[in-house]
């Protein structure tokens, strides 16, 4: 009797094992089966698509780690997030290369919270700017000094990835050409930098000296060279051989700090203060100051054919169409930059 009851315990004992055993099993199995379609699913769109985030979901990723390179994050910004068809189709080609990188659309609702809750310092500086351009140009310092990542004008197509420039540097910046004199060769149009690099301070302080400066006339009047004096790439160019001749206790022109003259090539790439400059085929290509391929290659011009144009420019890595969405007029023109435009 009492070895059947043992038996009985033994077997009892051994199918509650078992079943145990298989139960942990299936539950292992199920959360394996769960983590790889996951895992699948985030391959599927890391291989096709960068991932468009909010800033709430960017501000989260951001502070979730200490950064000691460049972020992936694509920033651009537009008034809204309608994009004219043209502008839509260049962000694509961005976005379908720079797989495994993150993606915002700044509007001008967007940058405004931005710059009051982030950099109230800015703030009134900010919003006296005008007209809209300015604070358009201002902003992108400011994602780059808070967030850094790259910032890209929306009249750049991607050619081919260019992050692999971007190992071990702190901030990069493209030439449109080696003429320094005229301080448009260093653009604002497309810049990359880790995050809180001192330069975009320089620059940020340049402006609120510069704009504070001005009469009430001067702030509210248009003329031509405004953006590009007080936030585009003169202010960029003064911010930037500000920091430069600090950092290198120089006096030096940007010219003498690259070197040999026969090293300024379309392709060369210039290390200086931990500044990265990429020669002007890299990025830029299209180079509107000395008018080779304007014809084809200036958004604004009716005859604009961007395969002939990539034909005589040969990009390598992008290419901007100098579309100048702000300014020339174009700012409530909503047929501008429109598919039918294409030849």
């Amino acid at each position: 009797m009492v070895d059947s009851r043992l038996s009985q315990r033994i077997l009892l004992f051994s199918l509650c094992f078992i079943f145990s055993f298989i139960i942990i099993i299936f539950v292992i199995k199920r959360s394996s089966l769960i983590e790889n379609t996951k895992n699948n699913i985030d391959s599927i769109i890391s291989s096709t698509s960068c991932k468009h985030i909010s800033i709430d979901e960017l501000d989260q990723w951001f502070h979730s780690k200490t950064w000691n390179e460049i972020p992936k994050i694509i920033h651009q910004t537009w008034k809204n997030k309608t994009l004219r068809q043209r502008q839509a189709r260049w962000r694509q080609t961005w976005c379908e290369q720079y797989t495994g990188w993150y993606y915002h659309l700044w509007t001008d609702d967007e940058n405004d919270l931005f710059v009051q809750t982030k950099f109230p310092w800015f703030y009134s500086t900010y919003k006296q700017l005008s007209p809209a351009i300015l604070r358009v140009d201002s902003v992108r310092y400011l994602y780059m000094l808070y967030y850094g990542g790259l910032y890209i004008d929306l009249d750049y197509e991607s050619i081919r990835r260019v992050d692999e420039l971007f190992n071990n540097k702190y901030v990069v910046l493209s030439l449109i050409n080696y003429s320094f004199q005229s301080m448009n060769s260093v653009p604002n149009s497309w810049i990359a930098s880790r995050p809180n690099h001192p330069l975009w301070t320089y620059i940020l302080y340049r402006i609120m000296l510069l704009w504070s400066r001005v009469t009430d006339q001067e702030r509210n009047e248009f003329w031509n060279g405004k953006a590009e004096f007080f936030t585009g790439p003169q202010s960029l160019f003064e911010g930037l051989m500000f920091y430069l001749h600090s950092n290198q206790h120089t006096d030096q022109t940007l010219d003498q700090l690259f070197g040999n003259r026969e090293n300024q090539k379309s392709d060369s790439i210039f290390e200086v203060a931990n500044i990265t400059f990429l020669g002007p085929k890299l990025i830029n290509a299209y180079d509107w100051m000395n008018g080779i391929g304007a014809d084809v290659c200036s958004a604004e011009k009716p005859t604009f054919d961007e395969n002939k144009c990539k034909d005589i420019v040969k990009p390598i890595y992008a290419i901007t169409y100098w579309s100048h969405s702000y300014g020339h007029g174009h700012e409530n023109d909503a047929k501008y930059l429109g598919n039918k435009r294409i030849r």
